[in-house]
């Protein structure tokens, strides 16, 4: 919310309380903004009736329904409301291992629709097989990665690793490196030199 008032502004949670509550009211712009968050709701409730409908009869509660949407017709006085971003982003169609292992296919994939509650920084998603990564991640799972072939220490990597796709956390302290499962009911994979090993990316949601 904090996004659609001026600078420096903000509201907290007990503002929220008690605009809800009907012990105060929230200024024009508050309710504006409010508005915005809520995707254009109605949030009328939000004054007391005694601010905007009592002492009206019948004909003057119609004349101001009439009214607002006569504003809302203006472009002058409607609020415009940014349509959500979306974005085309690949998604493998062979689950990676978060447990024993699967190939991930570079070639097996397709491209979906995604809004902004996928990270900006995530570069395709992958869904995943098995309890390894929990309780982060679970089964079936739907994980975003953003493309890099290294990767920090602890970071929760997609990765290849002798002929099998993992996600795992790496671990590495400079002269060897495993595959970490968050569930410790599963032992680390150690990542011998002479086997083939590449990062496909970063997990960022």
């Amino acid at each position: 919310m904090s996004k659609y008032l001026p600078a420096g502004e903000s509201v907290g949670k007990g503002a929220l309380c008690s605009w809800e509550g009907g012990r105060t009211q929230p200024k024009i712009h508050h309710a504006l903004a409010l508005a915005r968050v809520l995707n254009n709701a109605d949030v009328s409730y939000l004054f007391s009736p005694e601010s905007l409908r009592d002492g009206l009869n019948d004909a003057g509660l119609q004349k101001l329904a009439e009214f607002r949407s006569l504003l809302l017709d203006s472009p002058r006085y409607r609020m415009e409301i940014d349509p959500p971003k979306t974005r085309l982003i690949p998604i493998y169609l062979q689950a990676a291992s978060a447990g024993t292992g699967q190939i991930l296919d570079d070639d097996a994939f397709e491209e979906i629709e995604v809004d902004d509650t996928v990270p900006a920084s995530a570069d395709f998603g992958v869904r995943l097989a098995g309890d390894s990564m929990m309780p982060r991640f679970t089964d079936g799972q739907m994980v975003w990665v953003k493309r890099r072939d290294v990767a920090e220490n602890g970071e929760i990597v997609m990765c290849y690793y002798d002929g099998q796709s993992y996600c795992k956390k790496l671990w590495t302290d400079g002269t060897k490196t495993e595959l970490r499962s968050l569930n410790p009911a599963y032992q680390p994979i150690h990542v011998c030199a002479d086997a083939p090993f590449r990062i496909f990316g970063v997990v960022v949601g």
